[in-house]
């Protein structure tokens, strides 16, 4: 697992996982997925013709342990499967990483009686989770009631099953932790529980139907929550091993990398056939844009190929049942956030290359606000690289501490 080789067989130079066989399955579904984004009535929300293709095909639940239905893969495949789908459509590419995630930590951190309730019937489900913890809730026996306000729903409209956090509230005042943090919890209700407000109206990412919604003051069950700090998974899986901050940032470097990776493919074929006014040879054979494309190419390749050696690393420490070293952590949050920022880079390039990609509907001009929105969420701004730096910066120091005489 996770050792990187040549697709010689789908056309593509691009390194793959040899185990990415869902990327595979997803790639039968491109021409859906991409004809699905291009009509205008799914302008708000993946497709539900799309939706029920990947539910068929199993793409929603490689996270999930095997114990209950799920594949367990590594994040190796989890990212190549995002970024095969993120490079038909970015949309359903970012909402098919969050709902994979979201249904993993319902799988993987609810109780057994929750988990029987959720996924006991004959269909799997397919989750959708915010984890801010907007919404406030107040024990009362056995039951926890609450309500709340959340943003961000992504996949919300074709869920079955919606997270949302709550603070525990006591006398009016949070209830704190031994750790000094205040206590938060998870809910997973049914869809029908909850409020879609309707209001995603965006620049980008705007398939992914990532609604604001309400959940109305409520009573639930004790049985239905979870730490909503992923610190006591309930069921062994690969991904609780390695922590669900690691697998989120897998998804979403799977998503960038699939933007670049479209908008080359989309620039190249366009350059070789567009010429610029009163000229001879088409915009491919000029300097500038050879000089551009093969820069962008090369650093896009170069994040692809370190996002899947830590991701393989990942993999190995998760099948030998051992946790990341915190170091190992801030790798990937520093790969993650770099990812996106050439992702957008490339997106930027690609875009300006073209002059038709200005006009409706263009995939270029597309990928581009796509490629500026996903790199707004929390996870990949610039404080990420910030906290990374020590431990970064002391493997370095310490590597040359360790060679002759102290120095390189």
């Amino acid at each position: 697992m996770g050792t990187l080789v040549l697709d010689t067989d789908s056309g593509t130079n691009l390194p793959v996982q040899r185990s990415a066989r869902f990327a595979t399955r997803a790639a039968t579904l491109r021409d859906l997925i991409k004809s699905e984004a291009d009509k205008p009535e799914n302008a708000g929300a993946t497709s539900l013709n799309v939706v029920e293709a990947m539910r068929e095909a199993g793409l929603y639940w490689l996270l999930v342990p095997e114990s209950i239905g799920g594949v367990n893969t590594g994040i190796s495949e989890f990212t190549a499967l995002a970024e095969e789908v993120a490079s038909a459509d970015s949309s359903t590419g970012w909402s098919l990483a969050a709902q994979g995630i979201a249904t993993m930590v319902a799988a993987t951190f609810c109780s057994d009686a929750h988990v029987e309730r959720m996924f006991g019937g004959a269909r799997l489900p397919v989750m959708s989770a915010t984890y801010a913890p907007t919404g406030k809730a107040v024990q009362t026996g056995d039951a926890y009631t609450g309500s709340g306000r959340y943003s961000f729903g992504s996949g919300v409209s074709h869920a079955d099953w919606v997270s949302s956090a709550f603070v525990l509230q006591d006398g009016g005042k949070p209830v704190m932790q031994a750790d000094g943090q205040p206590r938060v919890v998870g809910a997973f209700l049914p869809a029908d529980r909850v409020n879609i407000l309707g209001n995603w109206n965006v620049a980008g990412m705007e398939a992914t139907g990532s609604f604001d919604y309400e959940v109305a003051e409520q009573t639930f069950p004790l049985d239905w929550t979870f730490n909503q700090y992923w610190t006591e998974p309930m069921r062994p899986s690969r991904a609780a091993t390695i922590g669900t901050l690691v697998s989120v940032c897998a998804g979403h470097t799977g998503v960038a990398l699939g933007i670049a990776r479209r908008s080359l493919h989309e620039a190249a074929h366009a350059a070789s056939l567009k010429k610029r006014l009163y000229a001879t040879a088409s915009i491919a054979d000029t300097p500038t844009f050879k000089l551009d494309f093969v820069r962008n190419e090369a650093i896009f390749q170069a994040a692809r190929a370190r996002a899947y050696e830590l991701f393989a690393n990942a993999d190995r420490k998760a099948n030998a049942n051992q946790p990341l070293t915190e170091t190992e952590i801030q790798q990937i949050r520093q790969v993650t956030t770099w990812t996106h920022q050439i992702c957008r880079d490339v997106a930027v390039t690609a875009f300006s290359s073209v002059s038709s990609s200005l006009r409706r509907p263009s995939i270029l001009a597309r990928n581009l606000m796509d490629a500026a929105v996903a790199g707004q969420h929390f996870i990949v701004n610039d404080m990420s690289l910030f906290d990374a730096a020590p431990c970064i910066i002391d493997q370095w120091a310490d590597e040359s501490a360790q060679s002759a005489g102290g120095t390189w």
